[in-house]
């Protein structure tokens, strides 16, 4: 019903307008986040169809992907030891993380889609195991400070995105029980 009175042509009061509107519906936070990453993917999926955007994007691309190879291969010696019992690496874990994670997403809002993105991570990993010490350390700094300002520069939604996943990856990495706790079974068992 409209707020006219049909019969009478006249406004109808307030009180009769409220009865006749339709119950207002909640908005979920998975709507919200849905509708935003739908509009974030859109906003990061308008490239340029000139060659020169294509290569721009593919030189990217393999950068990204060198550089989270890079980044897991510290991830993982990380990961090594919080398992064999070292506390308190949480935190660098978590940053090394987010960072390897922004690169990703950064690839992705660029346009980098499966297989490819897989492949060339994987010819990334088989390149940085021939790296020395010295060149690992060089491209990781290099790595990380490009990093931290493309996640400077990305919107607060997809800098909650990549720390929900990182949180989430470290977590599932965490939760490998440690050396000592697993040689330990009086230590399990209090658990």
């Amino acid at each position: 019903m409209s707020p006219m009175n049909l019969v009478n042509r006249t406004r109808m009061p307030r009180a009769e307008r409220a009865r006749h509107r339709a119950p207002a519906r909640p908005v979920g936070a998975r709507s919200l986040l849905l509708a935003a990453l739908a509009a974030t993917a859109m906003a990061g999926a308008r490239a340029d169809d000139t060659p020169a955007a294509a290569t721009d994007a593919d030189a990217f691309n393999r950068r990204a992907a060198i550089c989270a190879a890079a980044l897991e291969v510290d991830q993982l010696a990380l990961v090594a030891r919080a398992r064999a019992g070292t506390p308190g690496l949480r935190p660098e874990l978590l940053r090394i993380t987010q960072l390897g994670f922004t690169y990703v997403g950064t690839a992705y809002l660029r346009g980098l889609r499966n297989p490819a993105g897989d492949q060339m991570l994987r010819a990334a990993r088989i390149e940085a195991q021939s790296w020395g010490a010295a060149r690992h350390a060089a491209t990781v700094g290099e790595c990380r400070t490009e990093a931290e300002a493309l996640l400077k520069q990305a919107s607060s939604l997809e800098q909650w995105f990549v720390l929900k996943r990182a949180n989430a990856r470290v977590d599932k990495f965490l939760a490998v029980p440690t050396v000592a706790a697993a040689s330990n079974p009086a230590s399990s068992a209090s658990r």
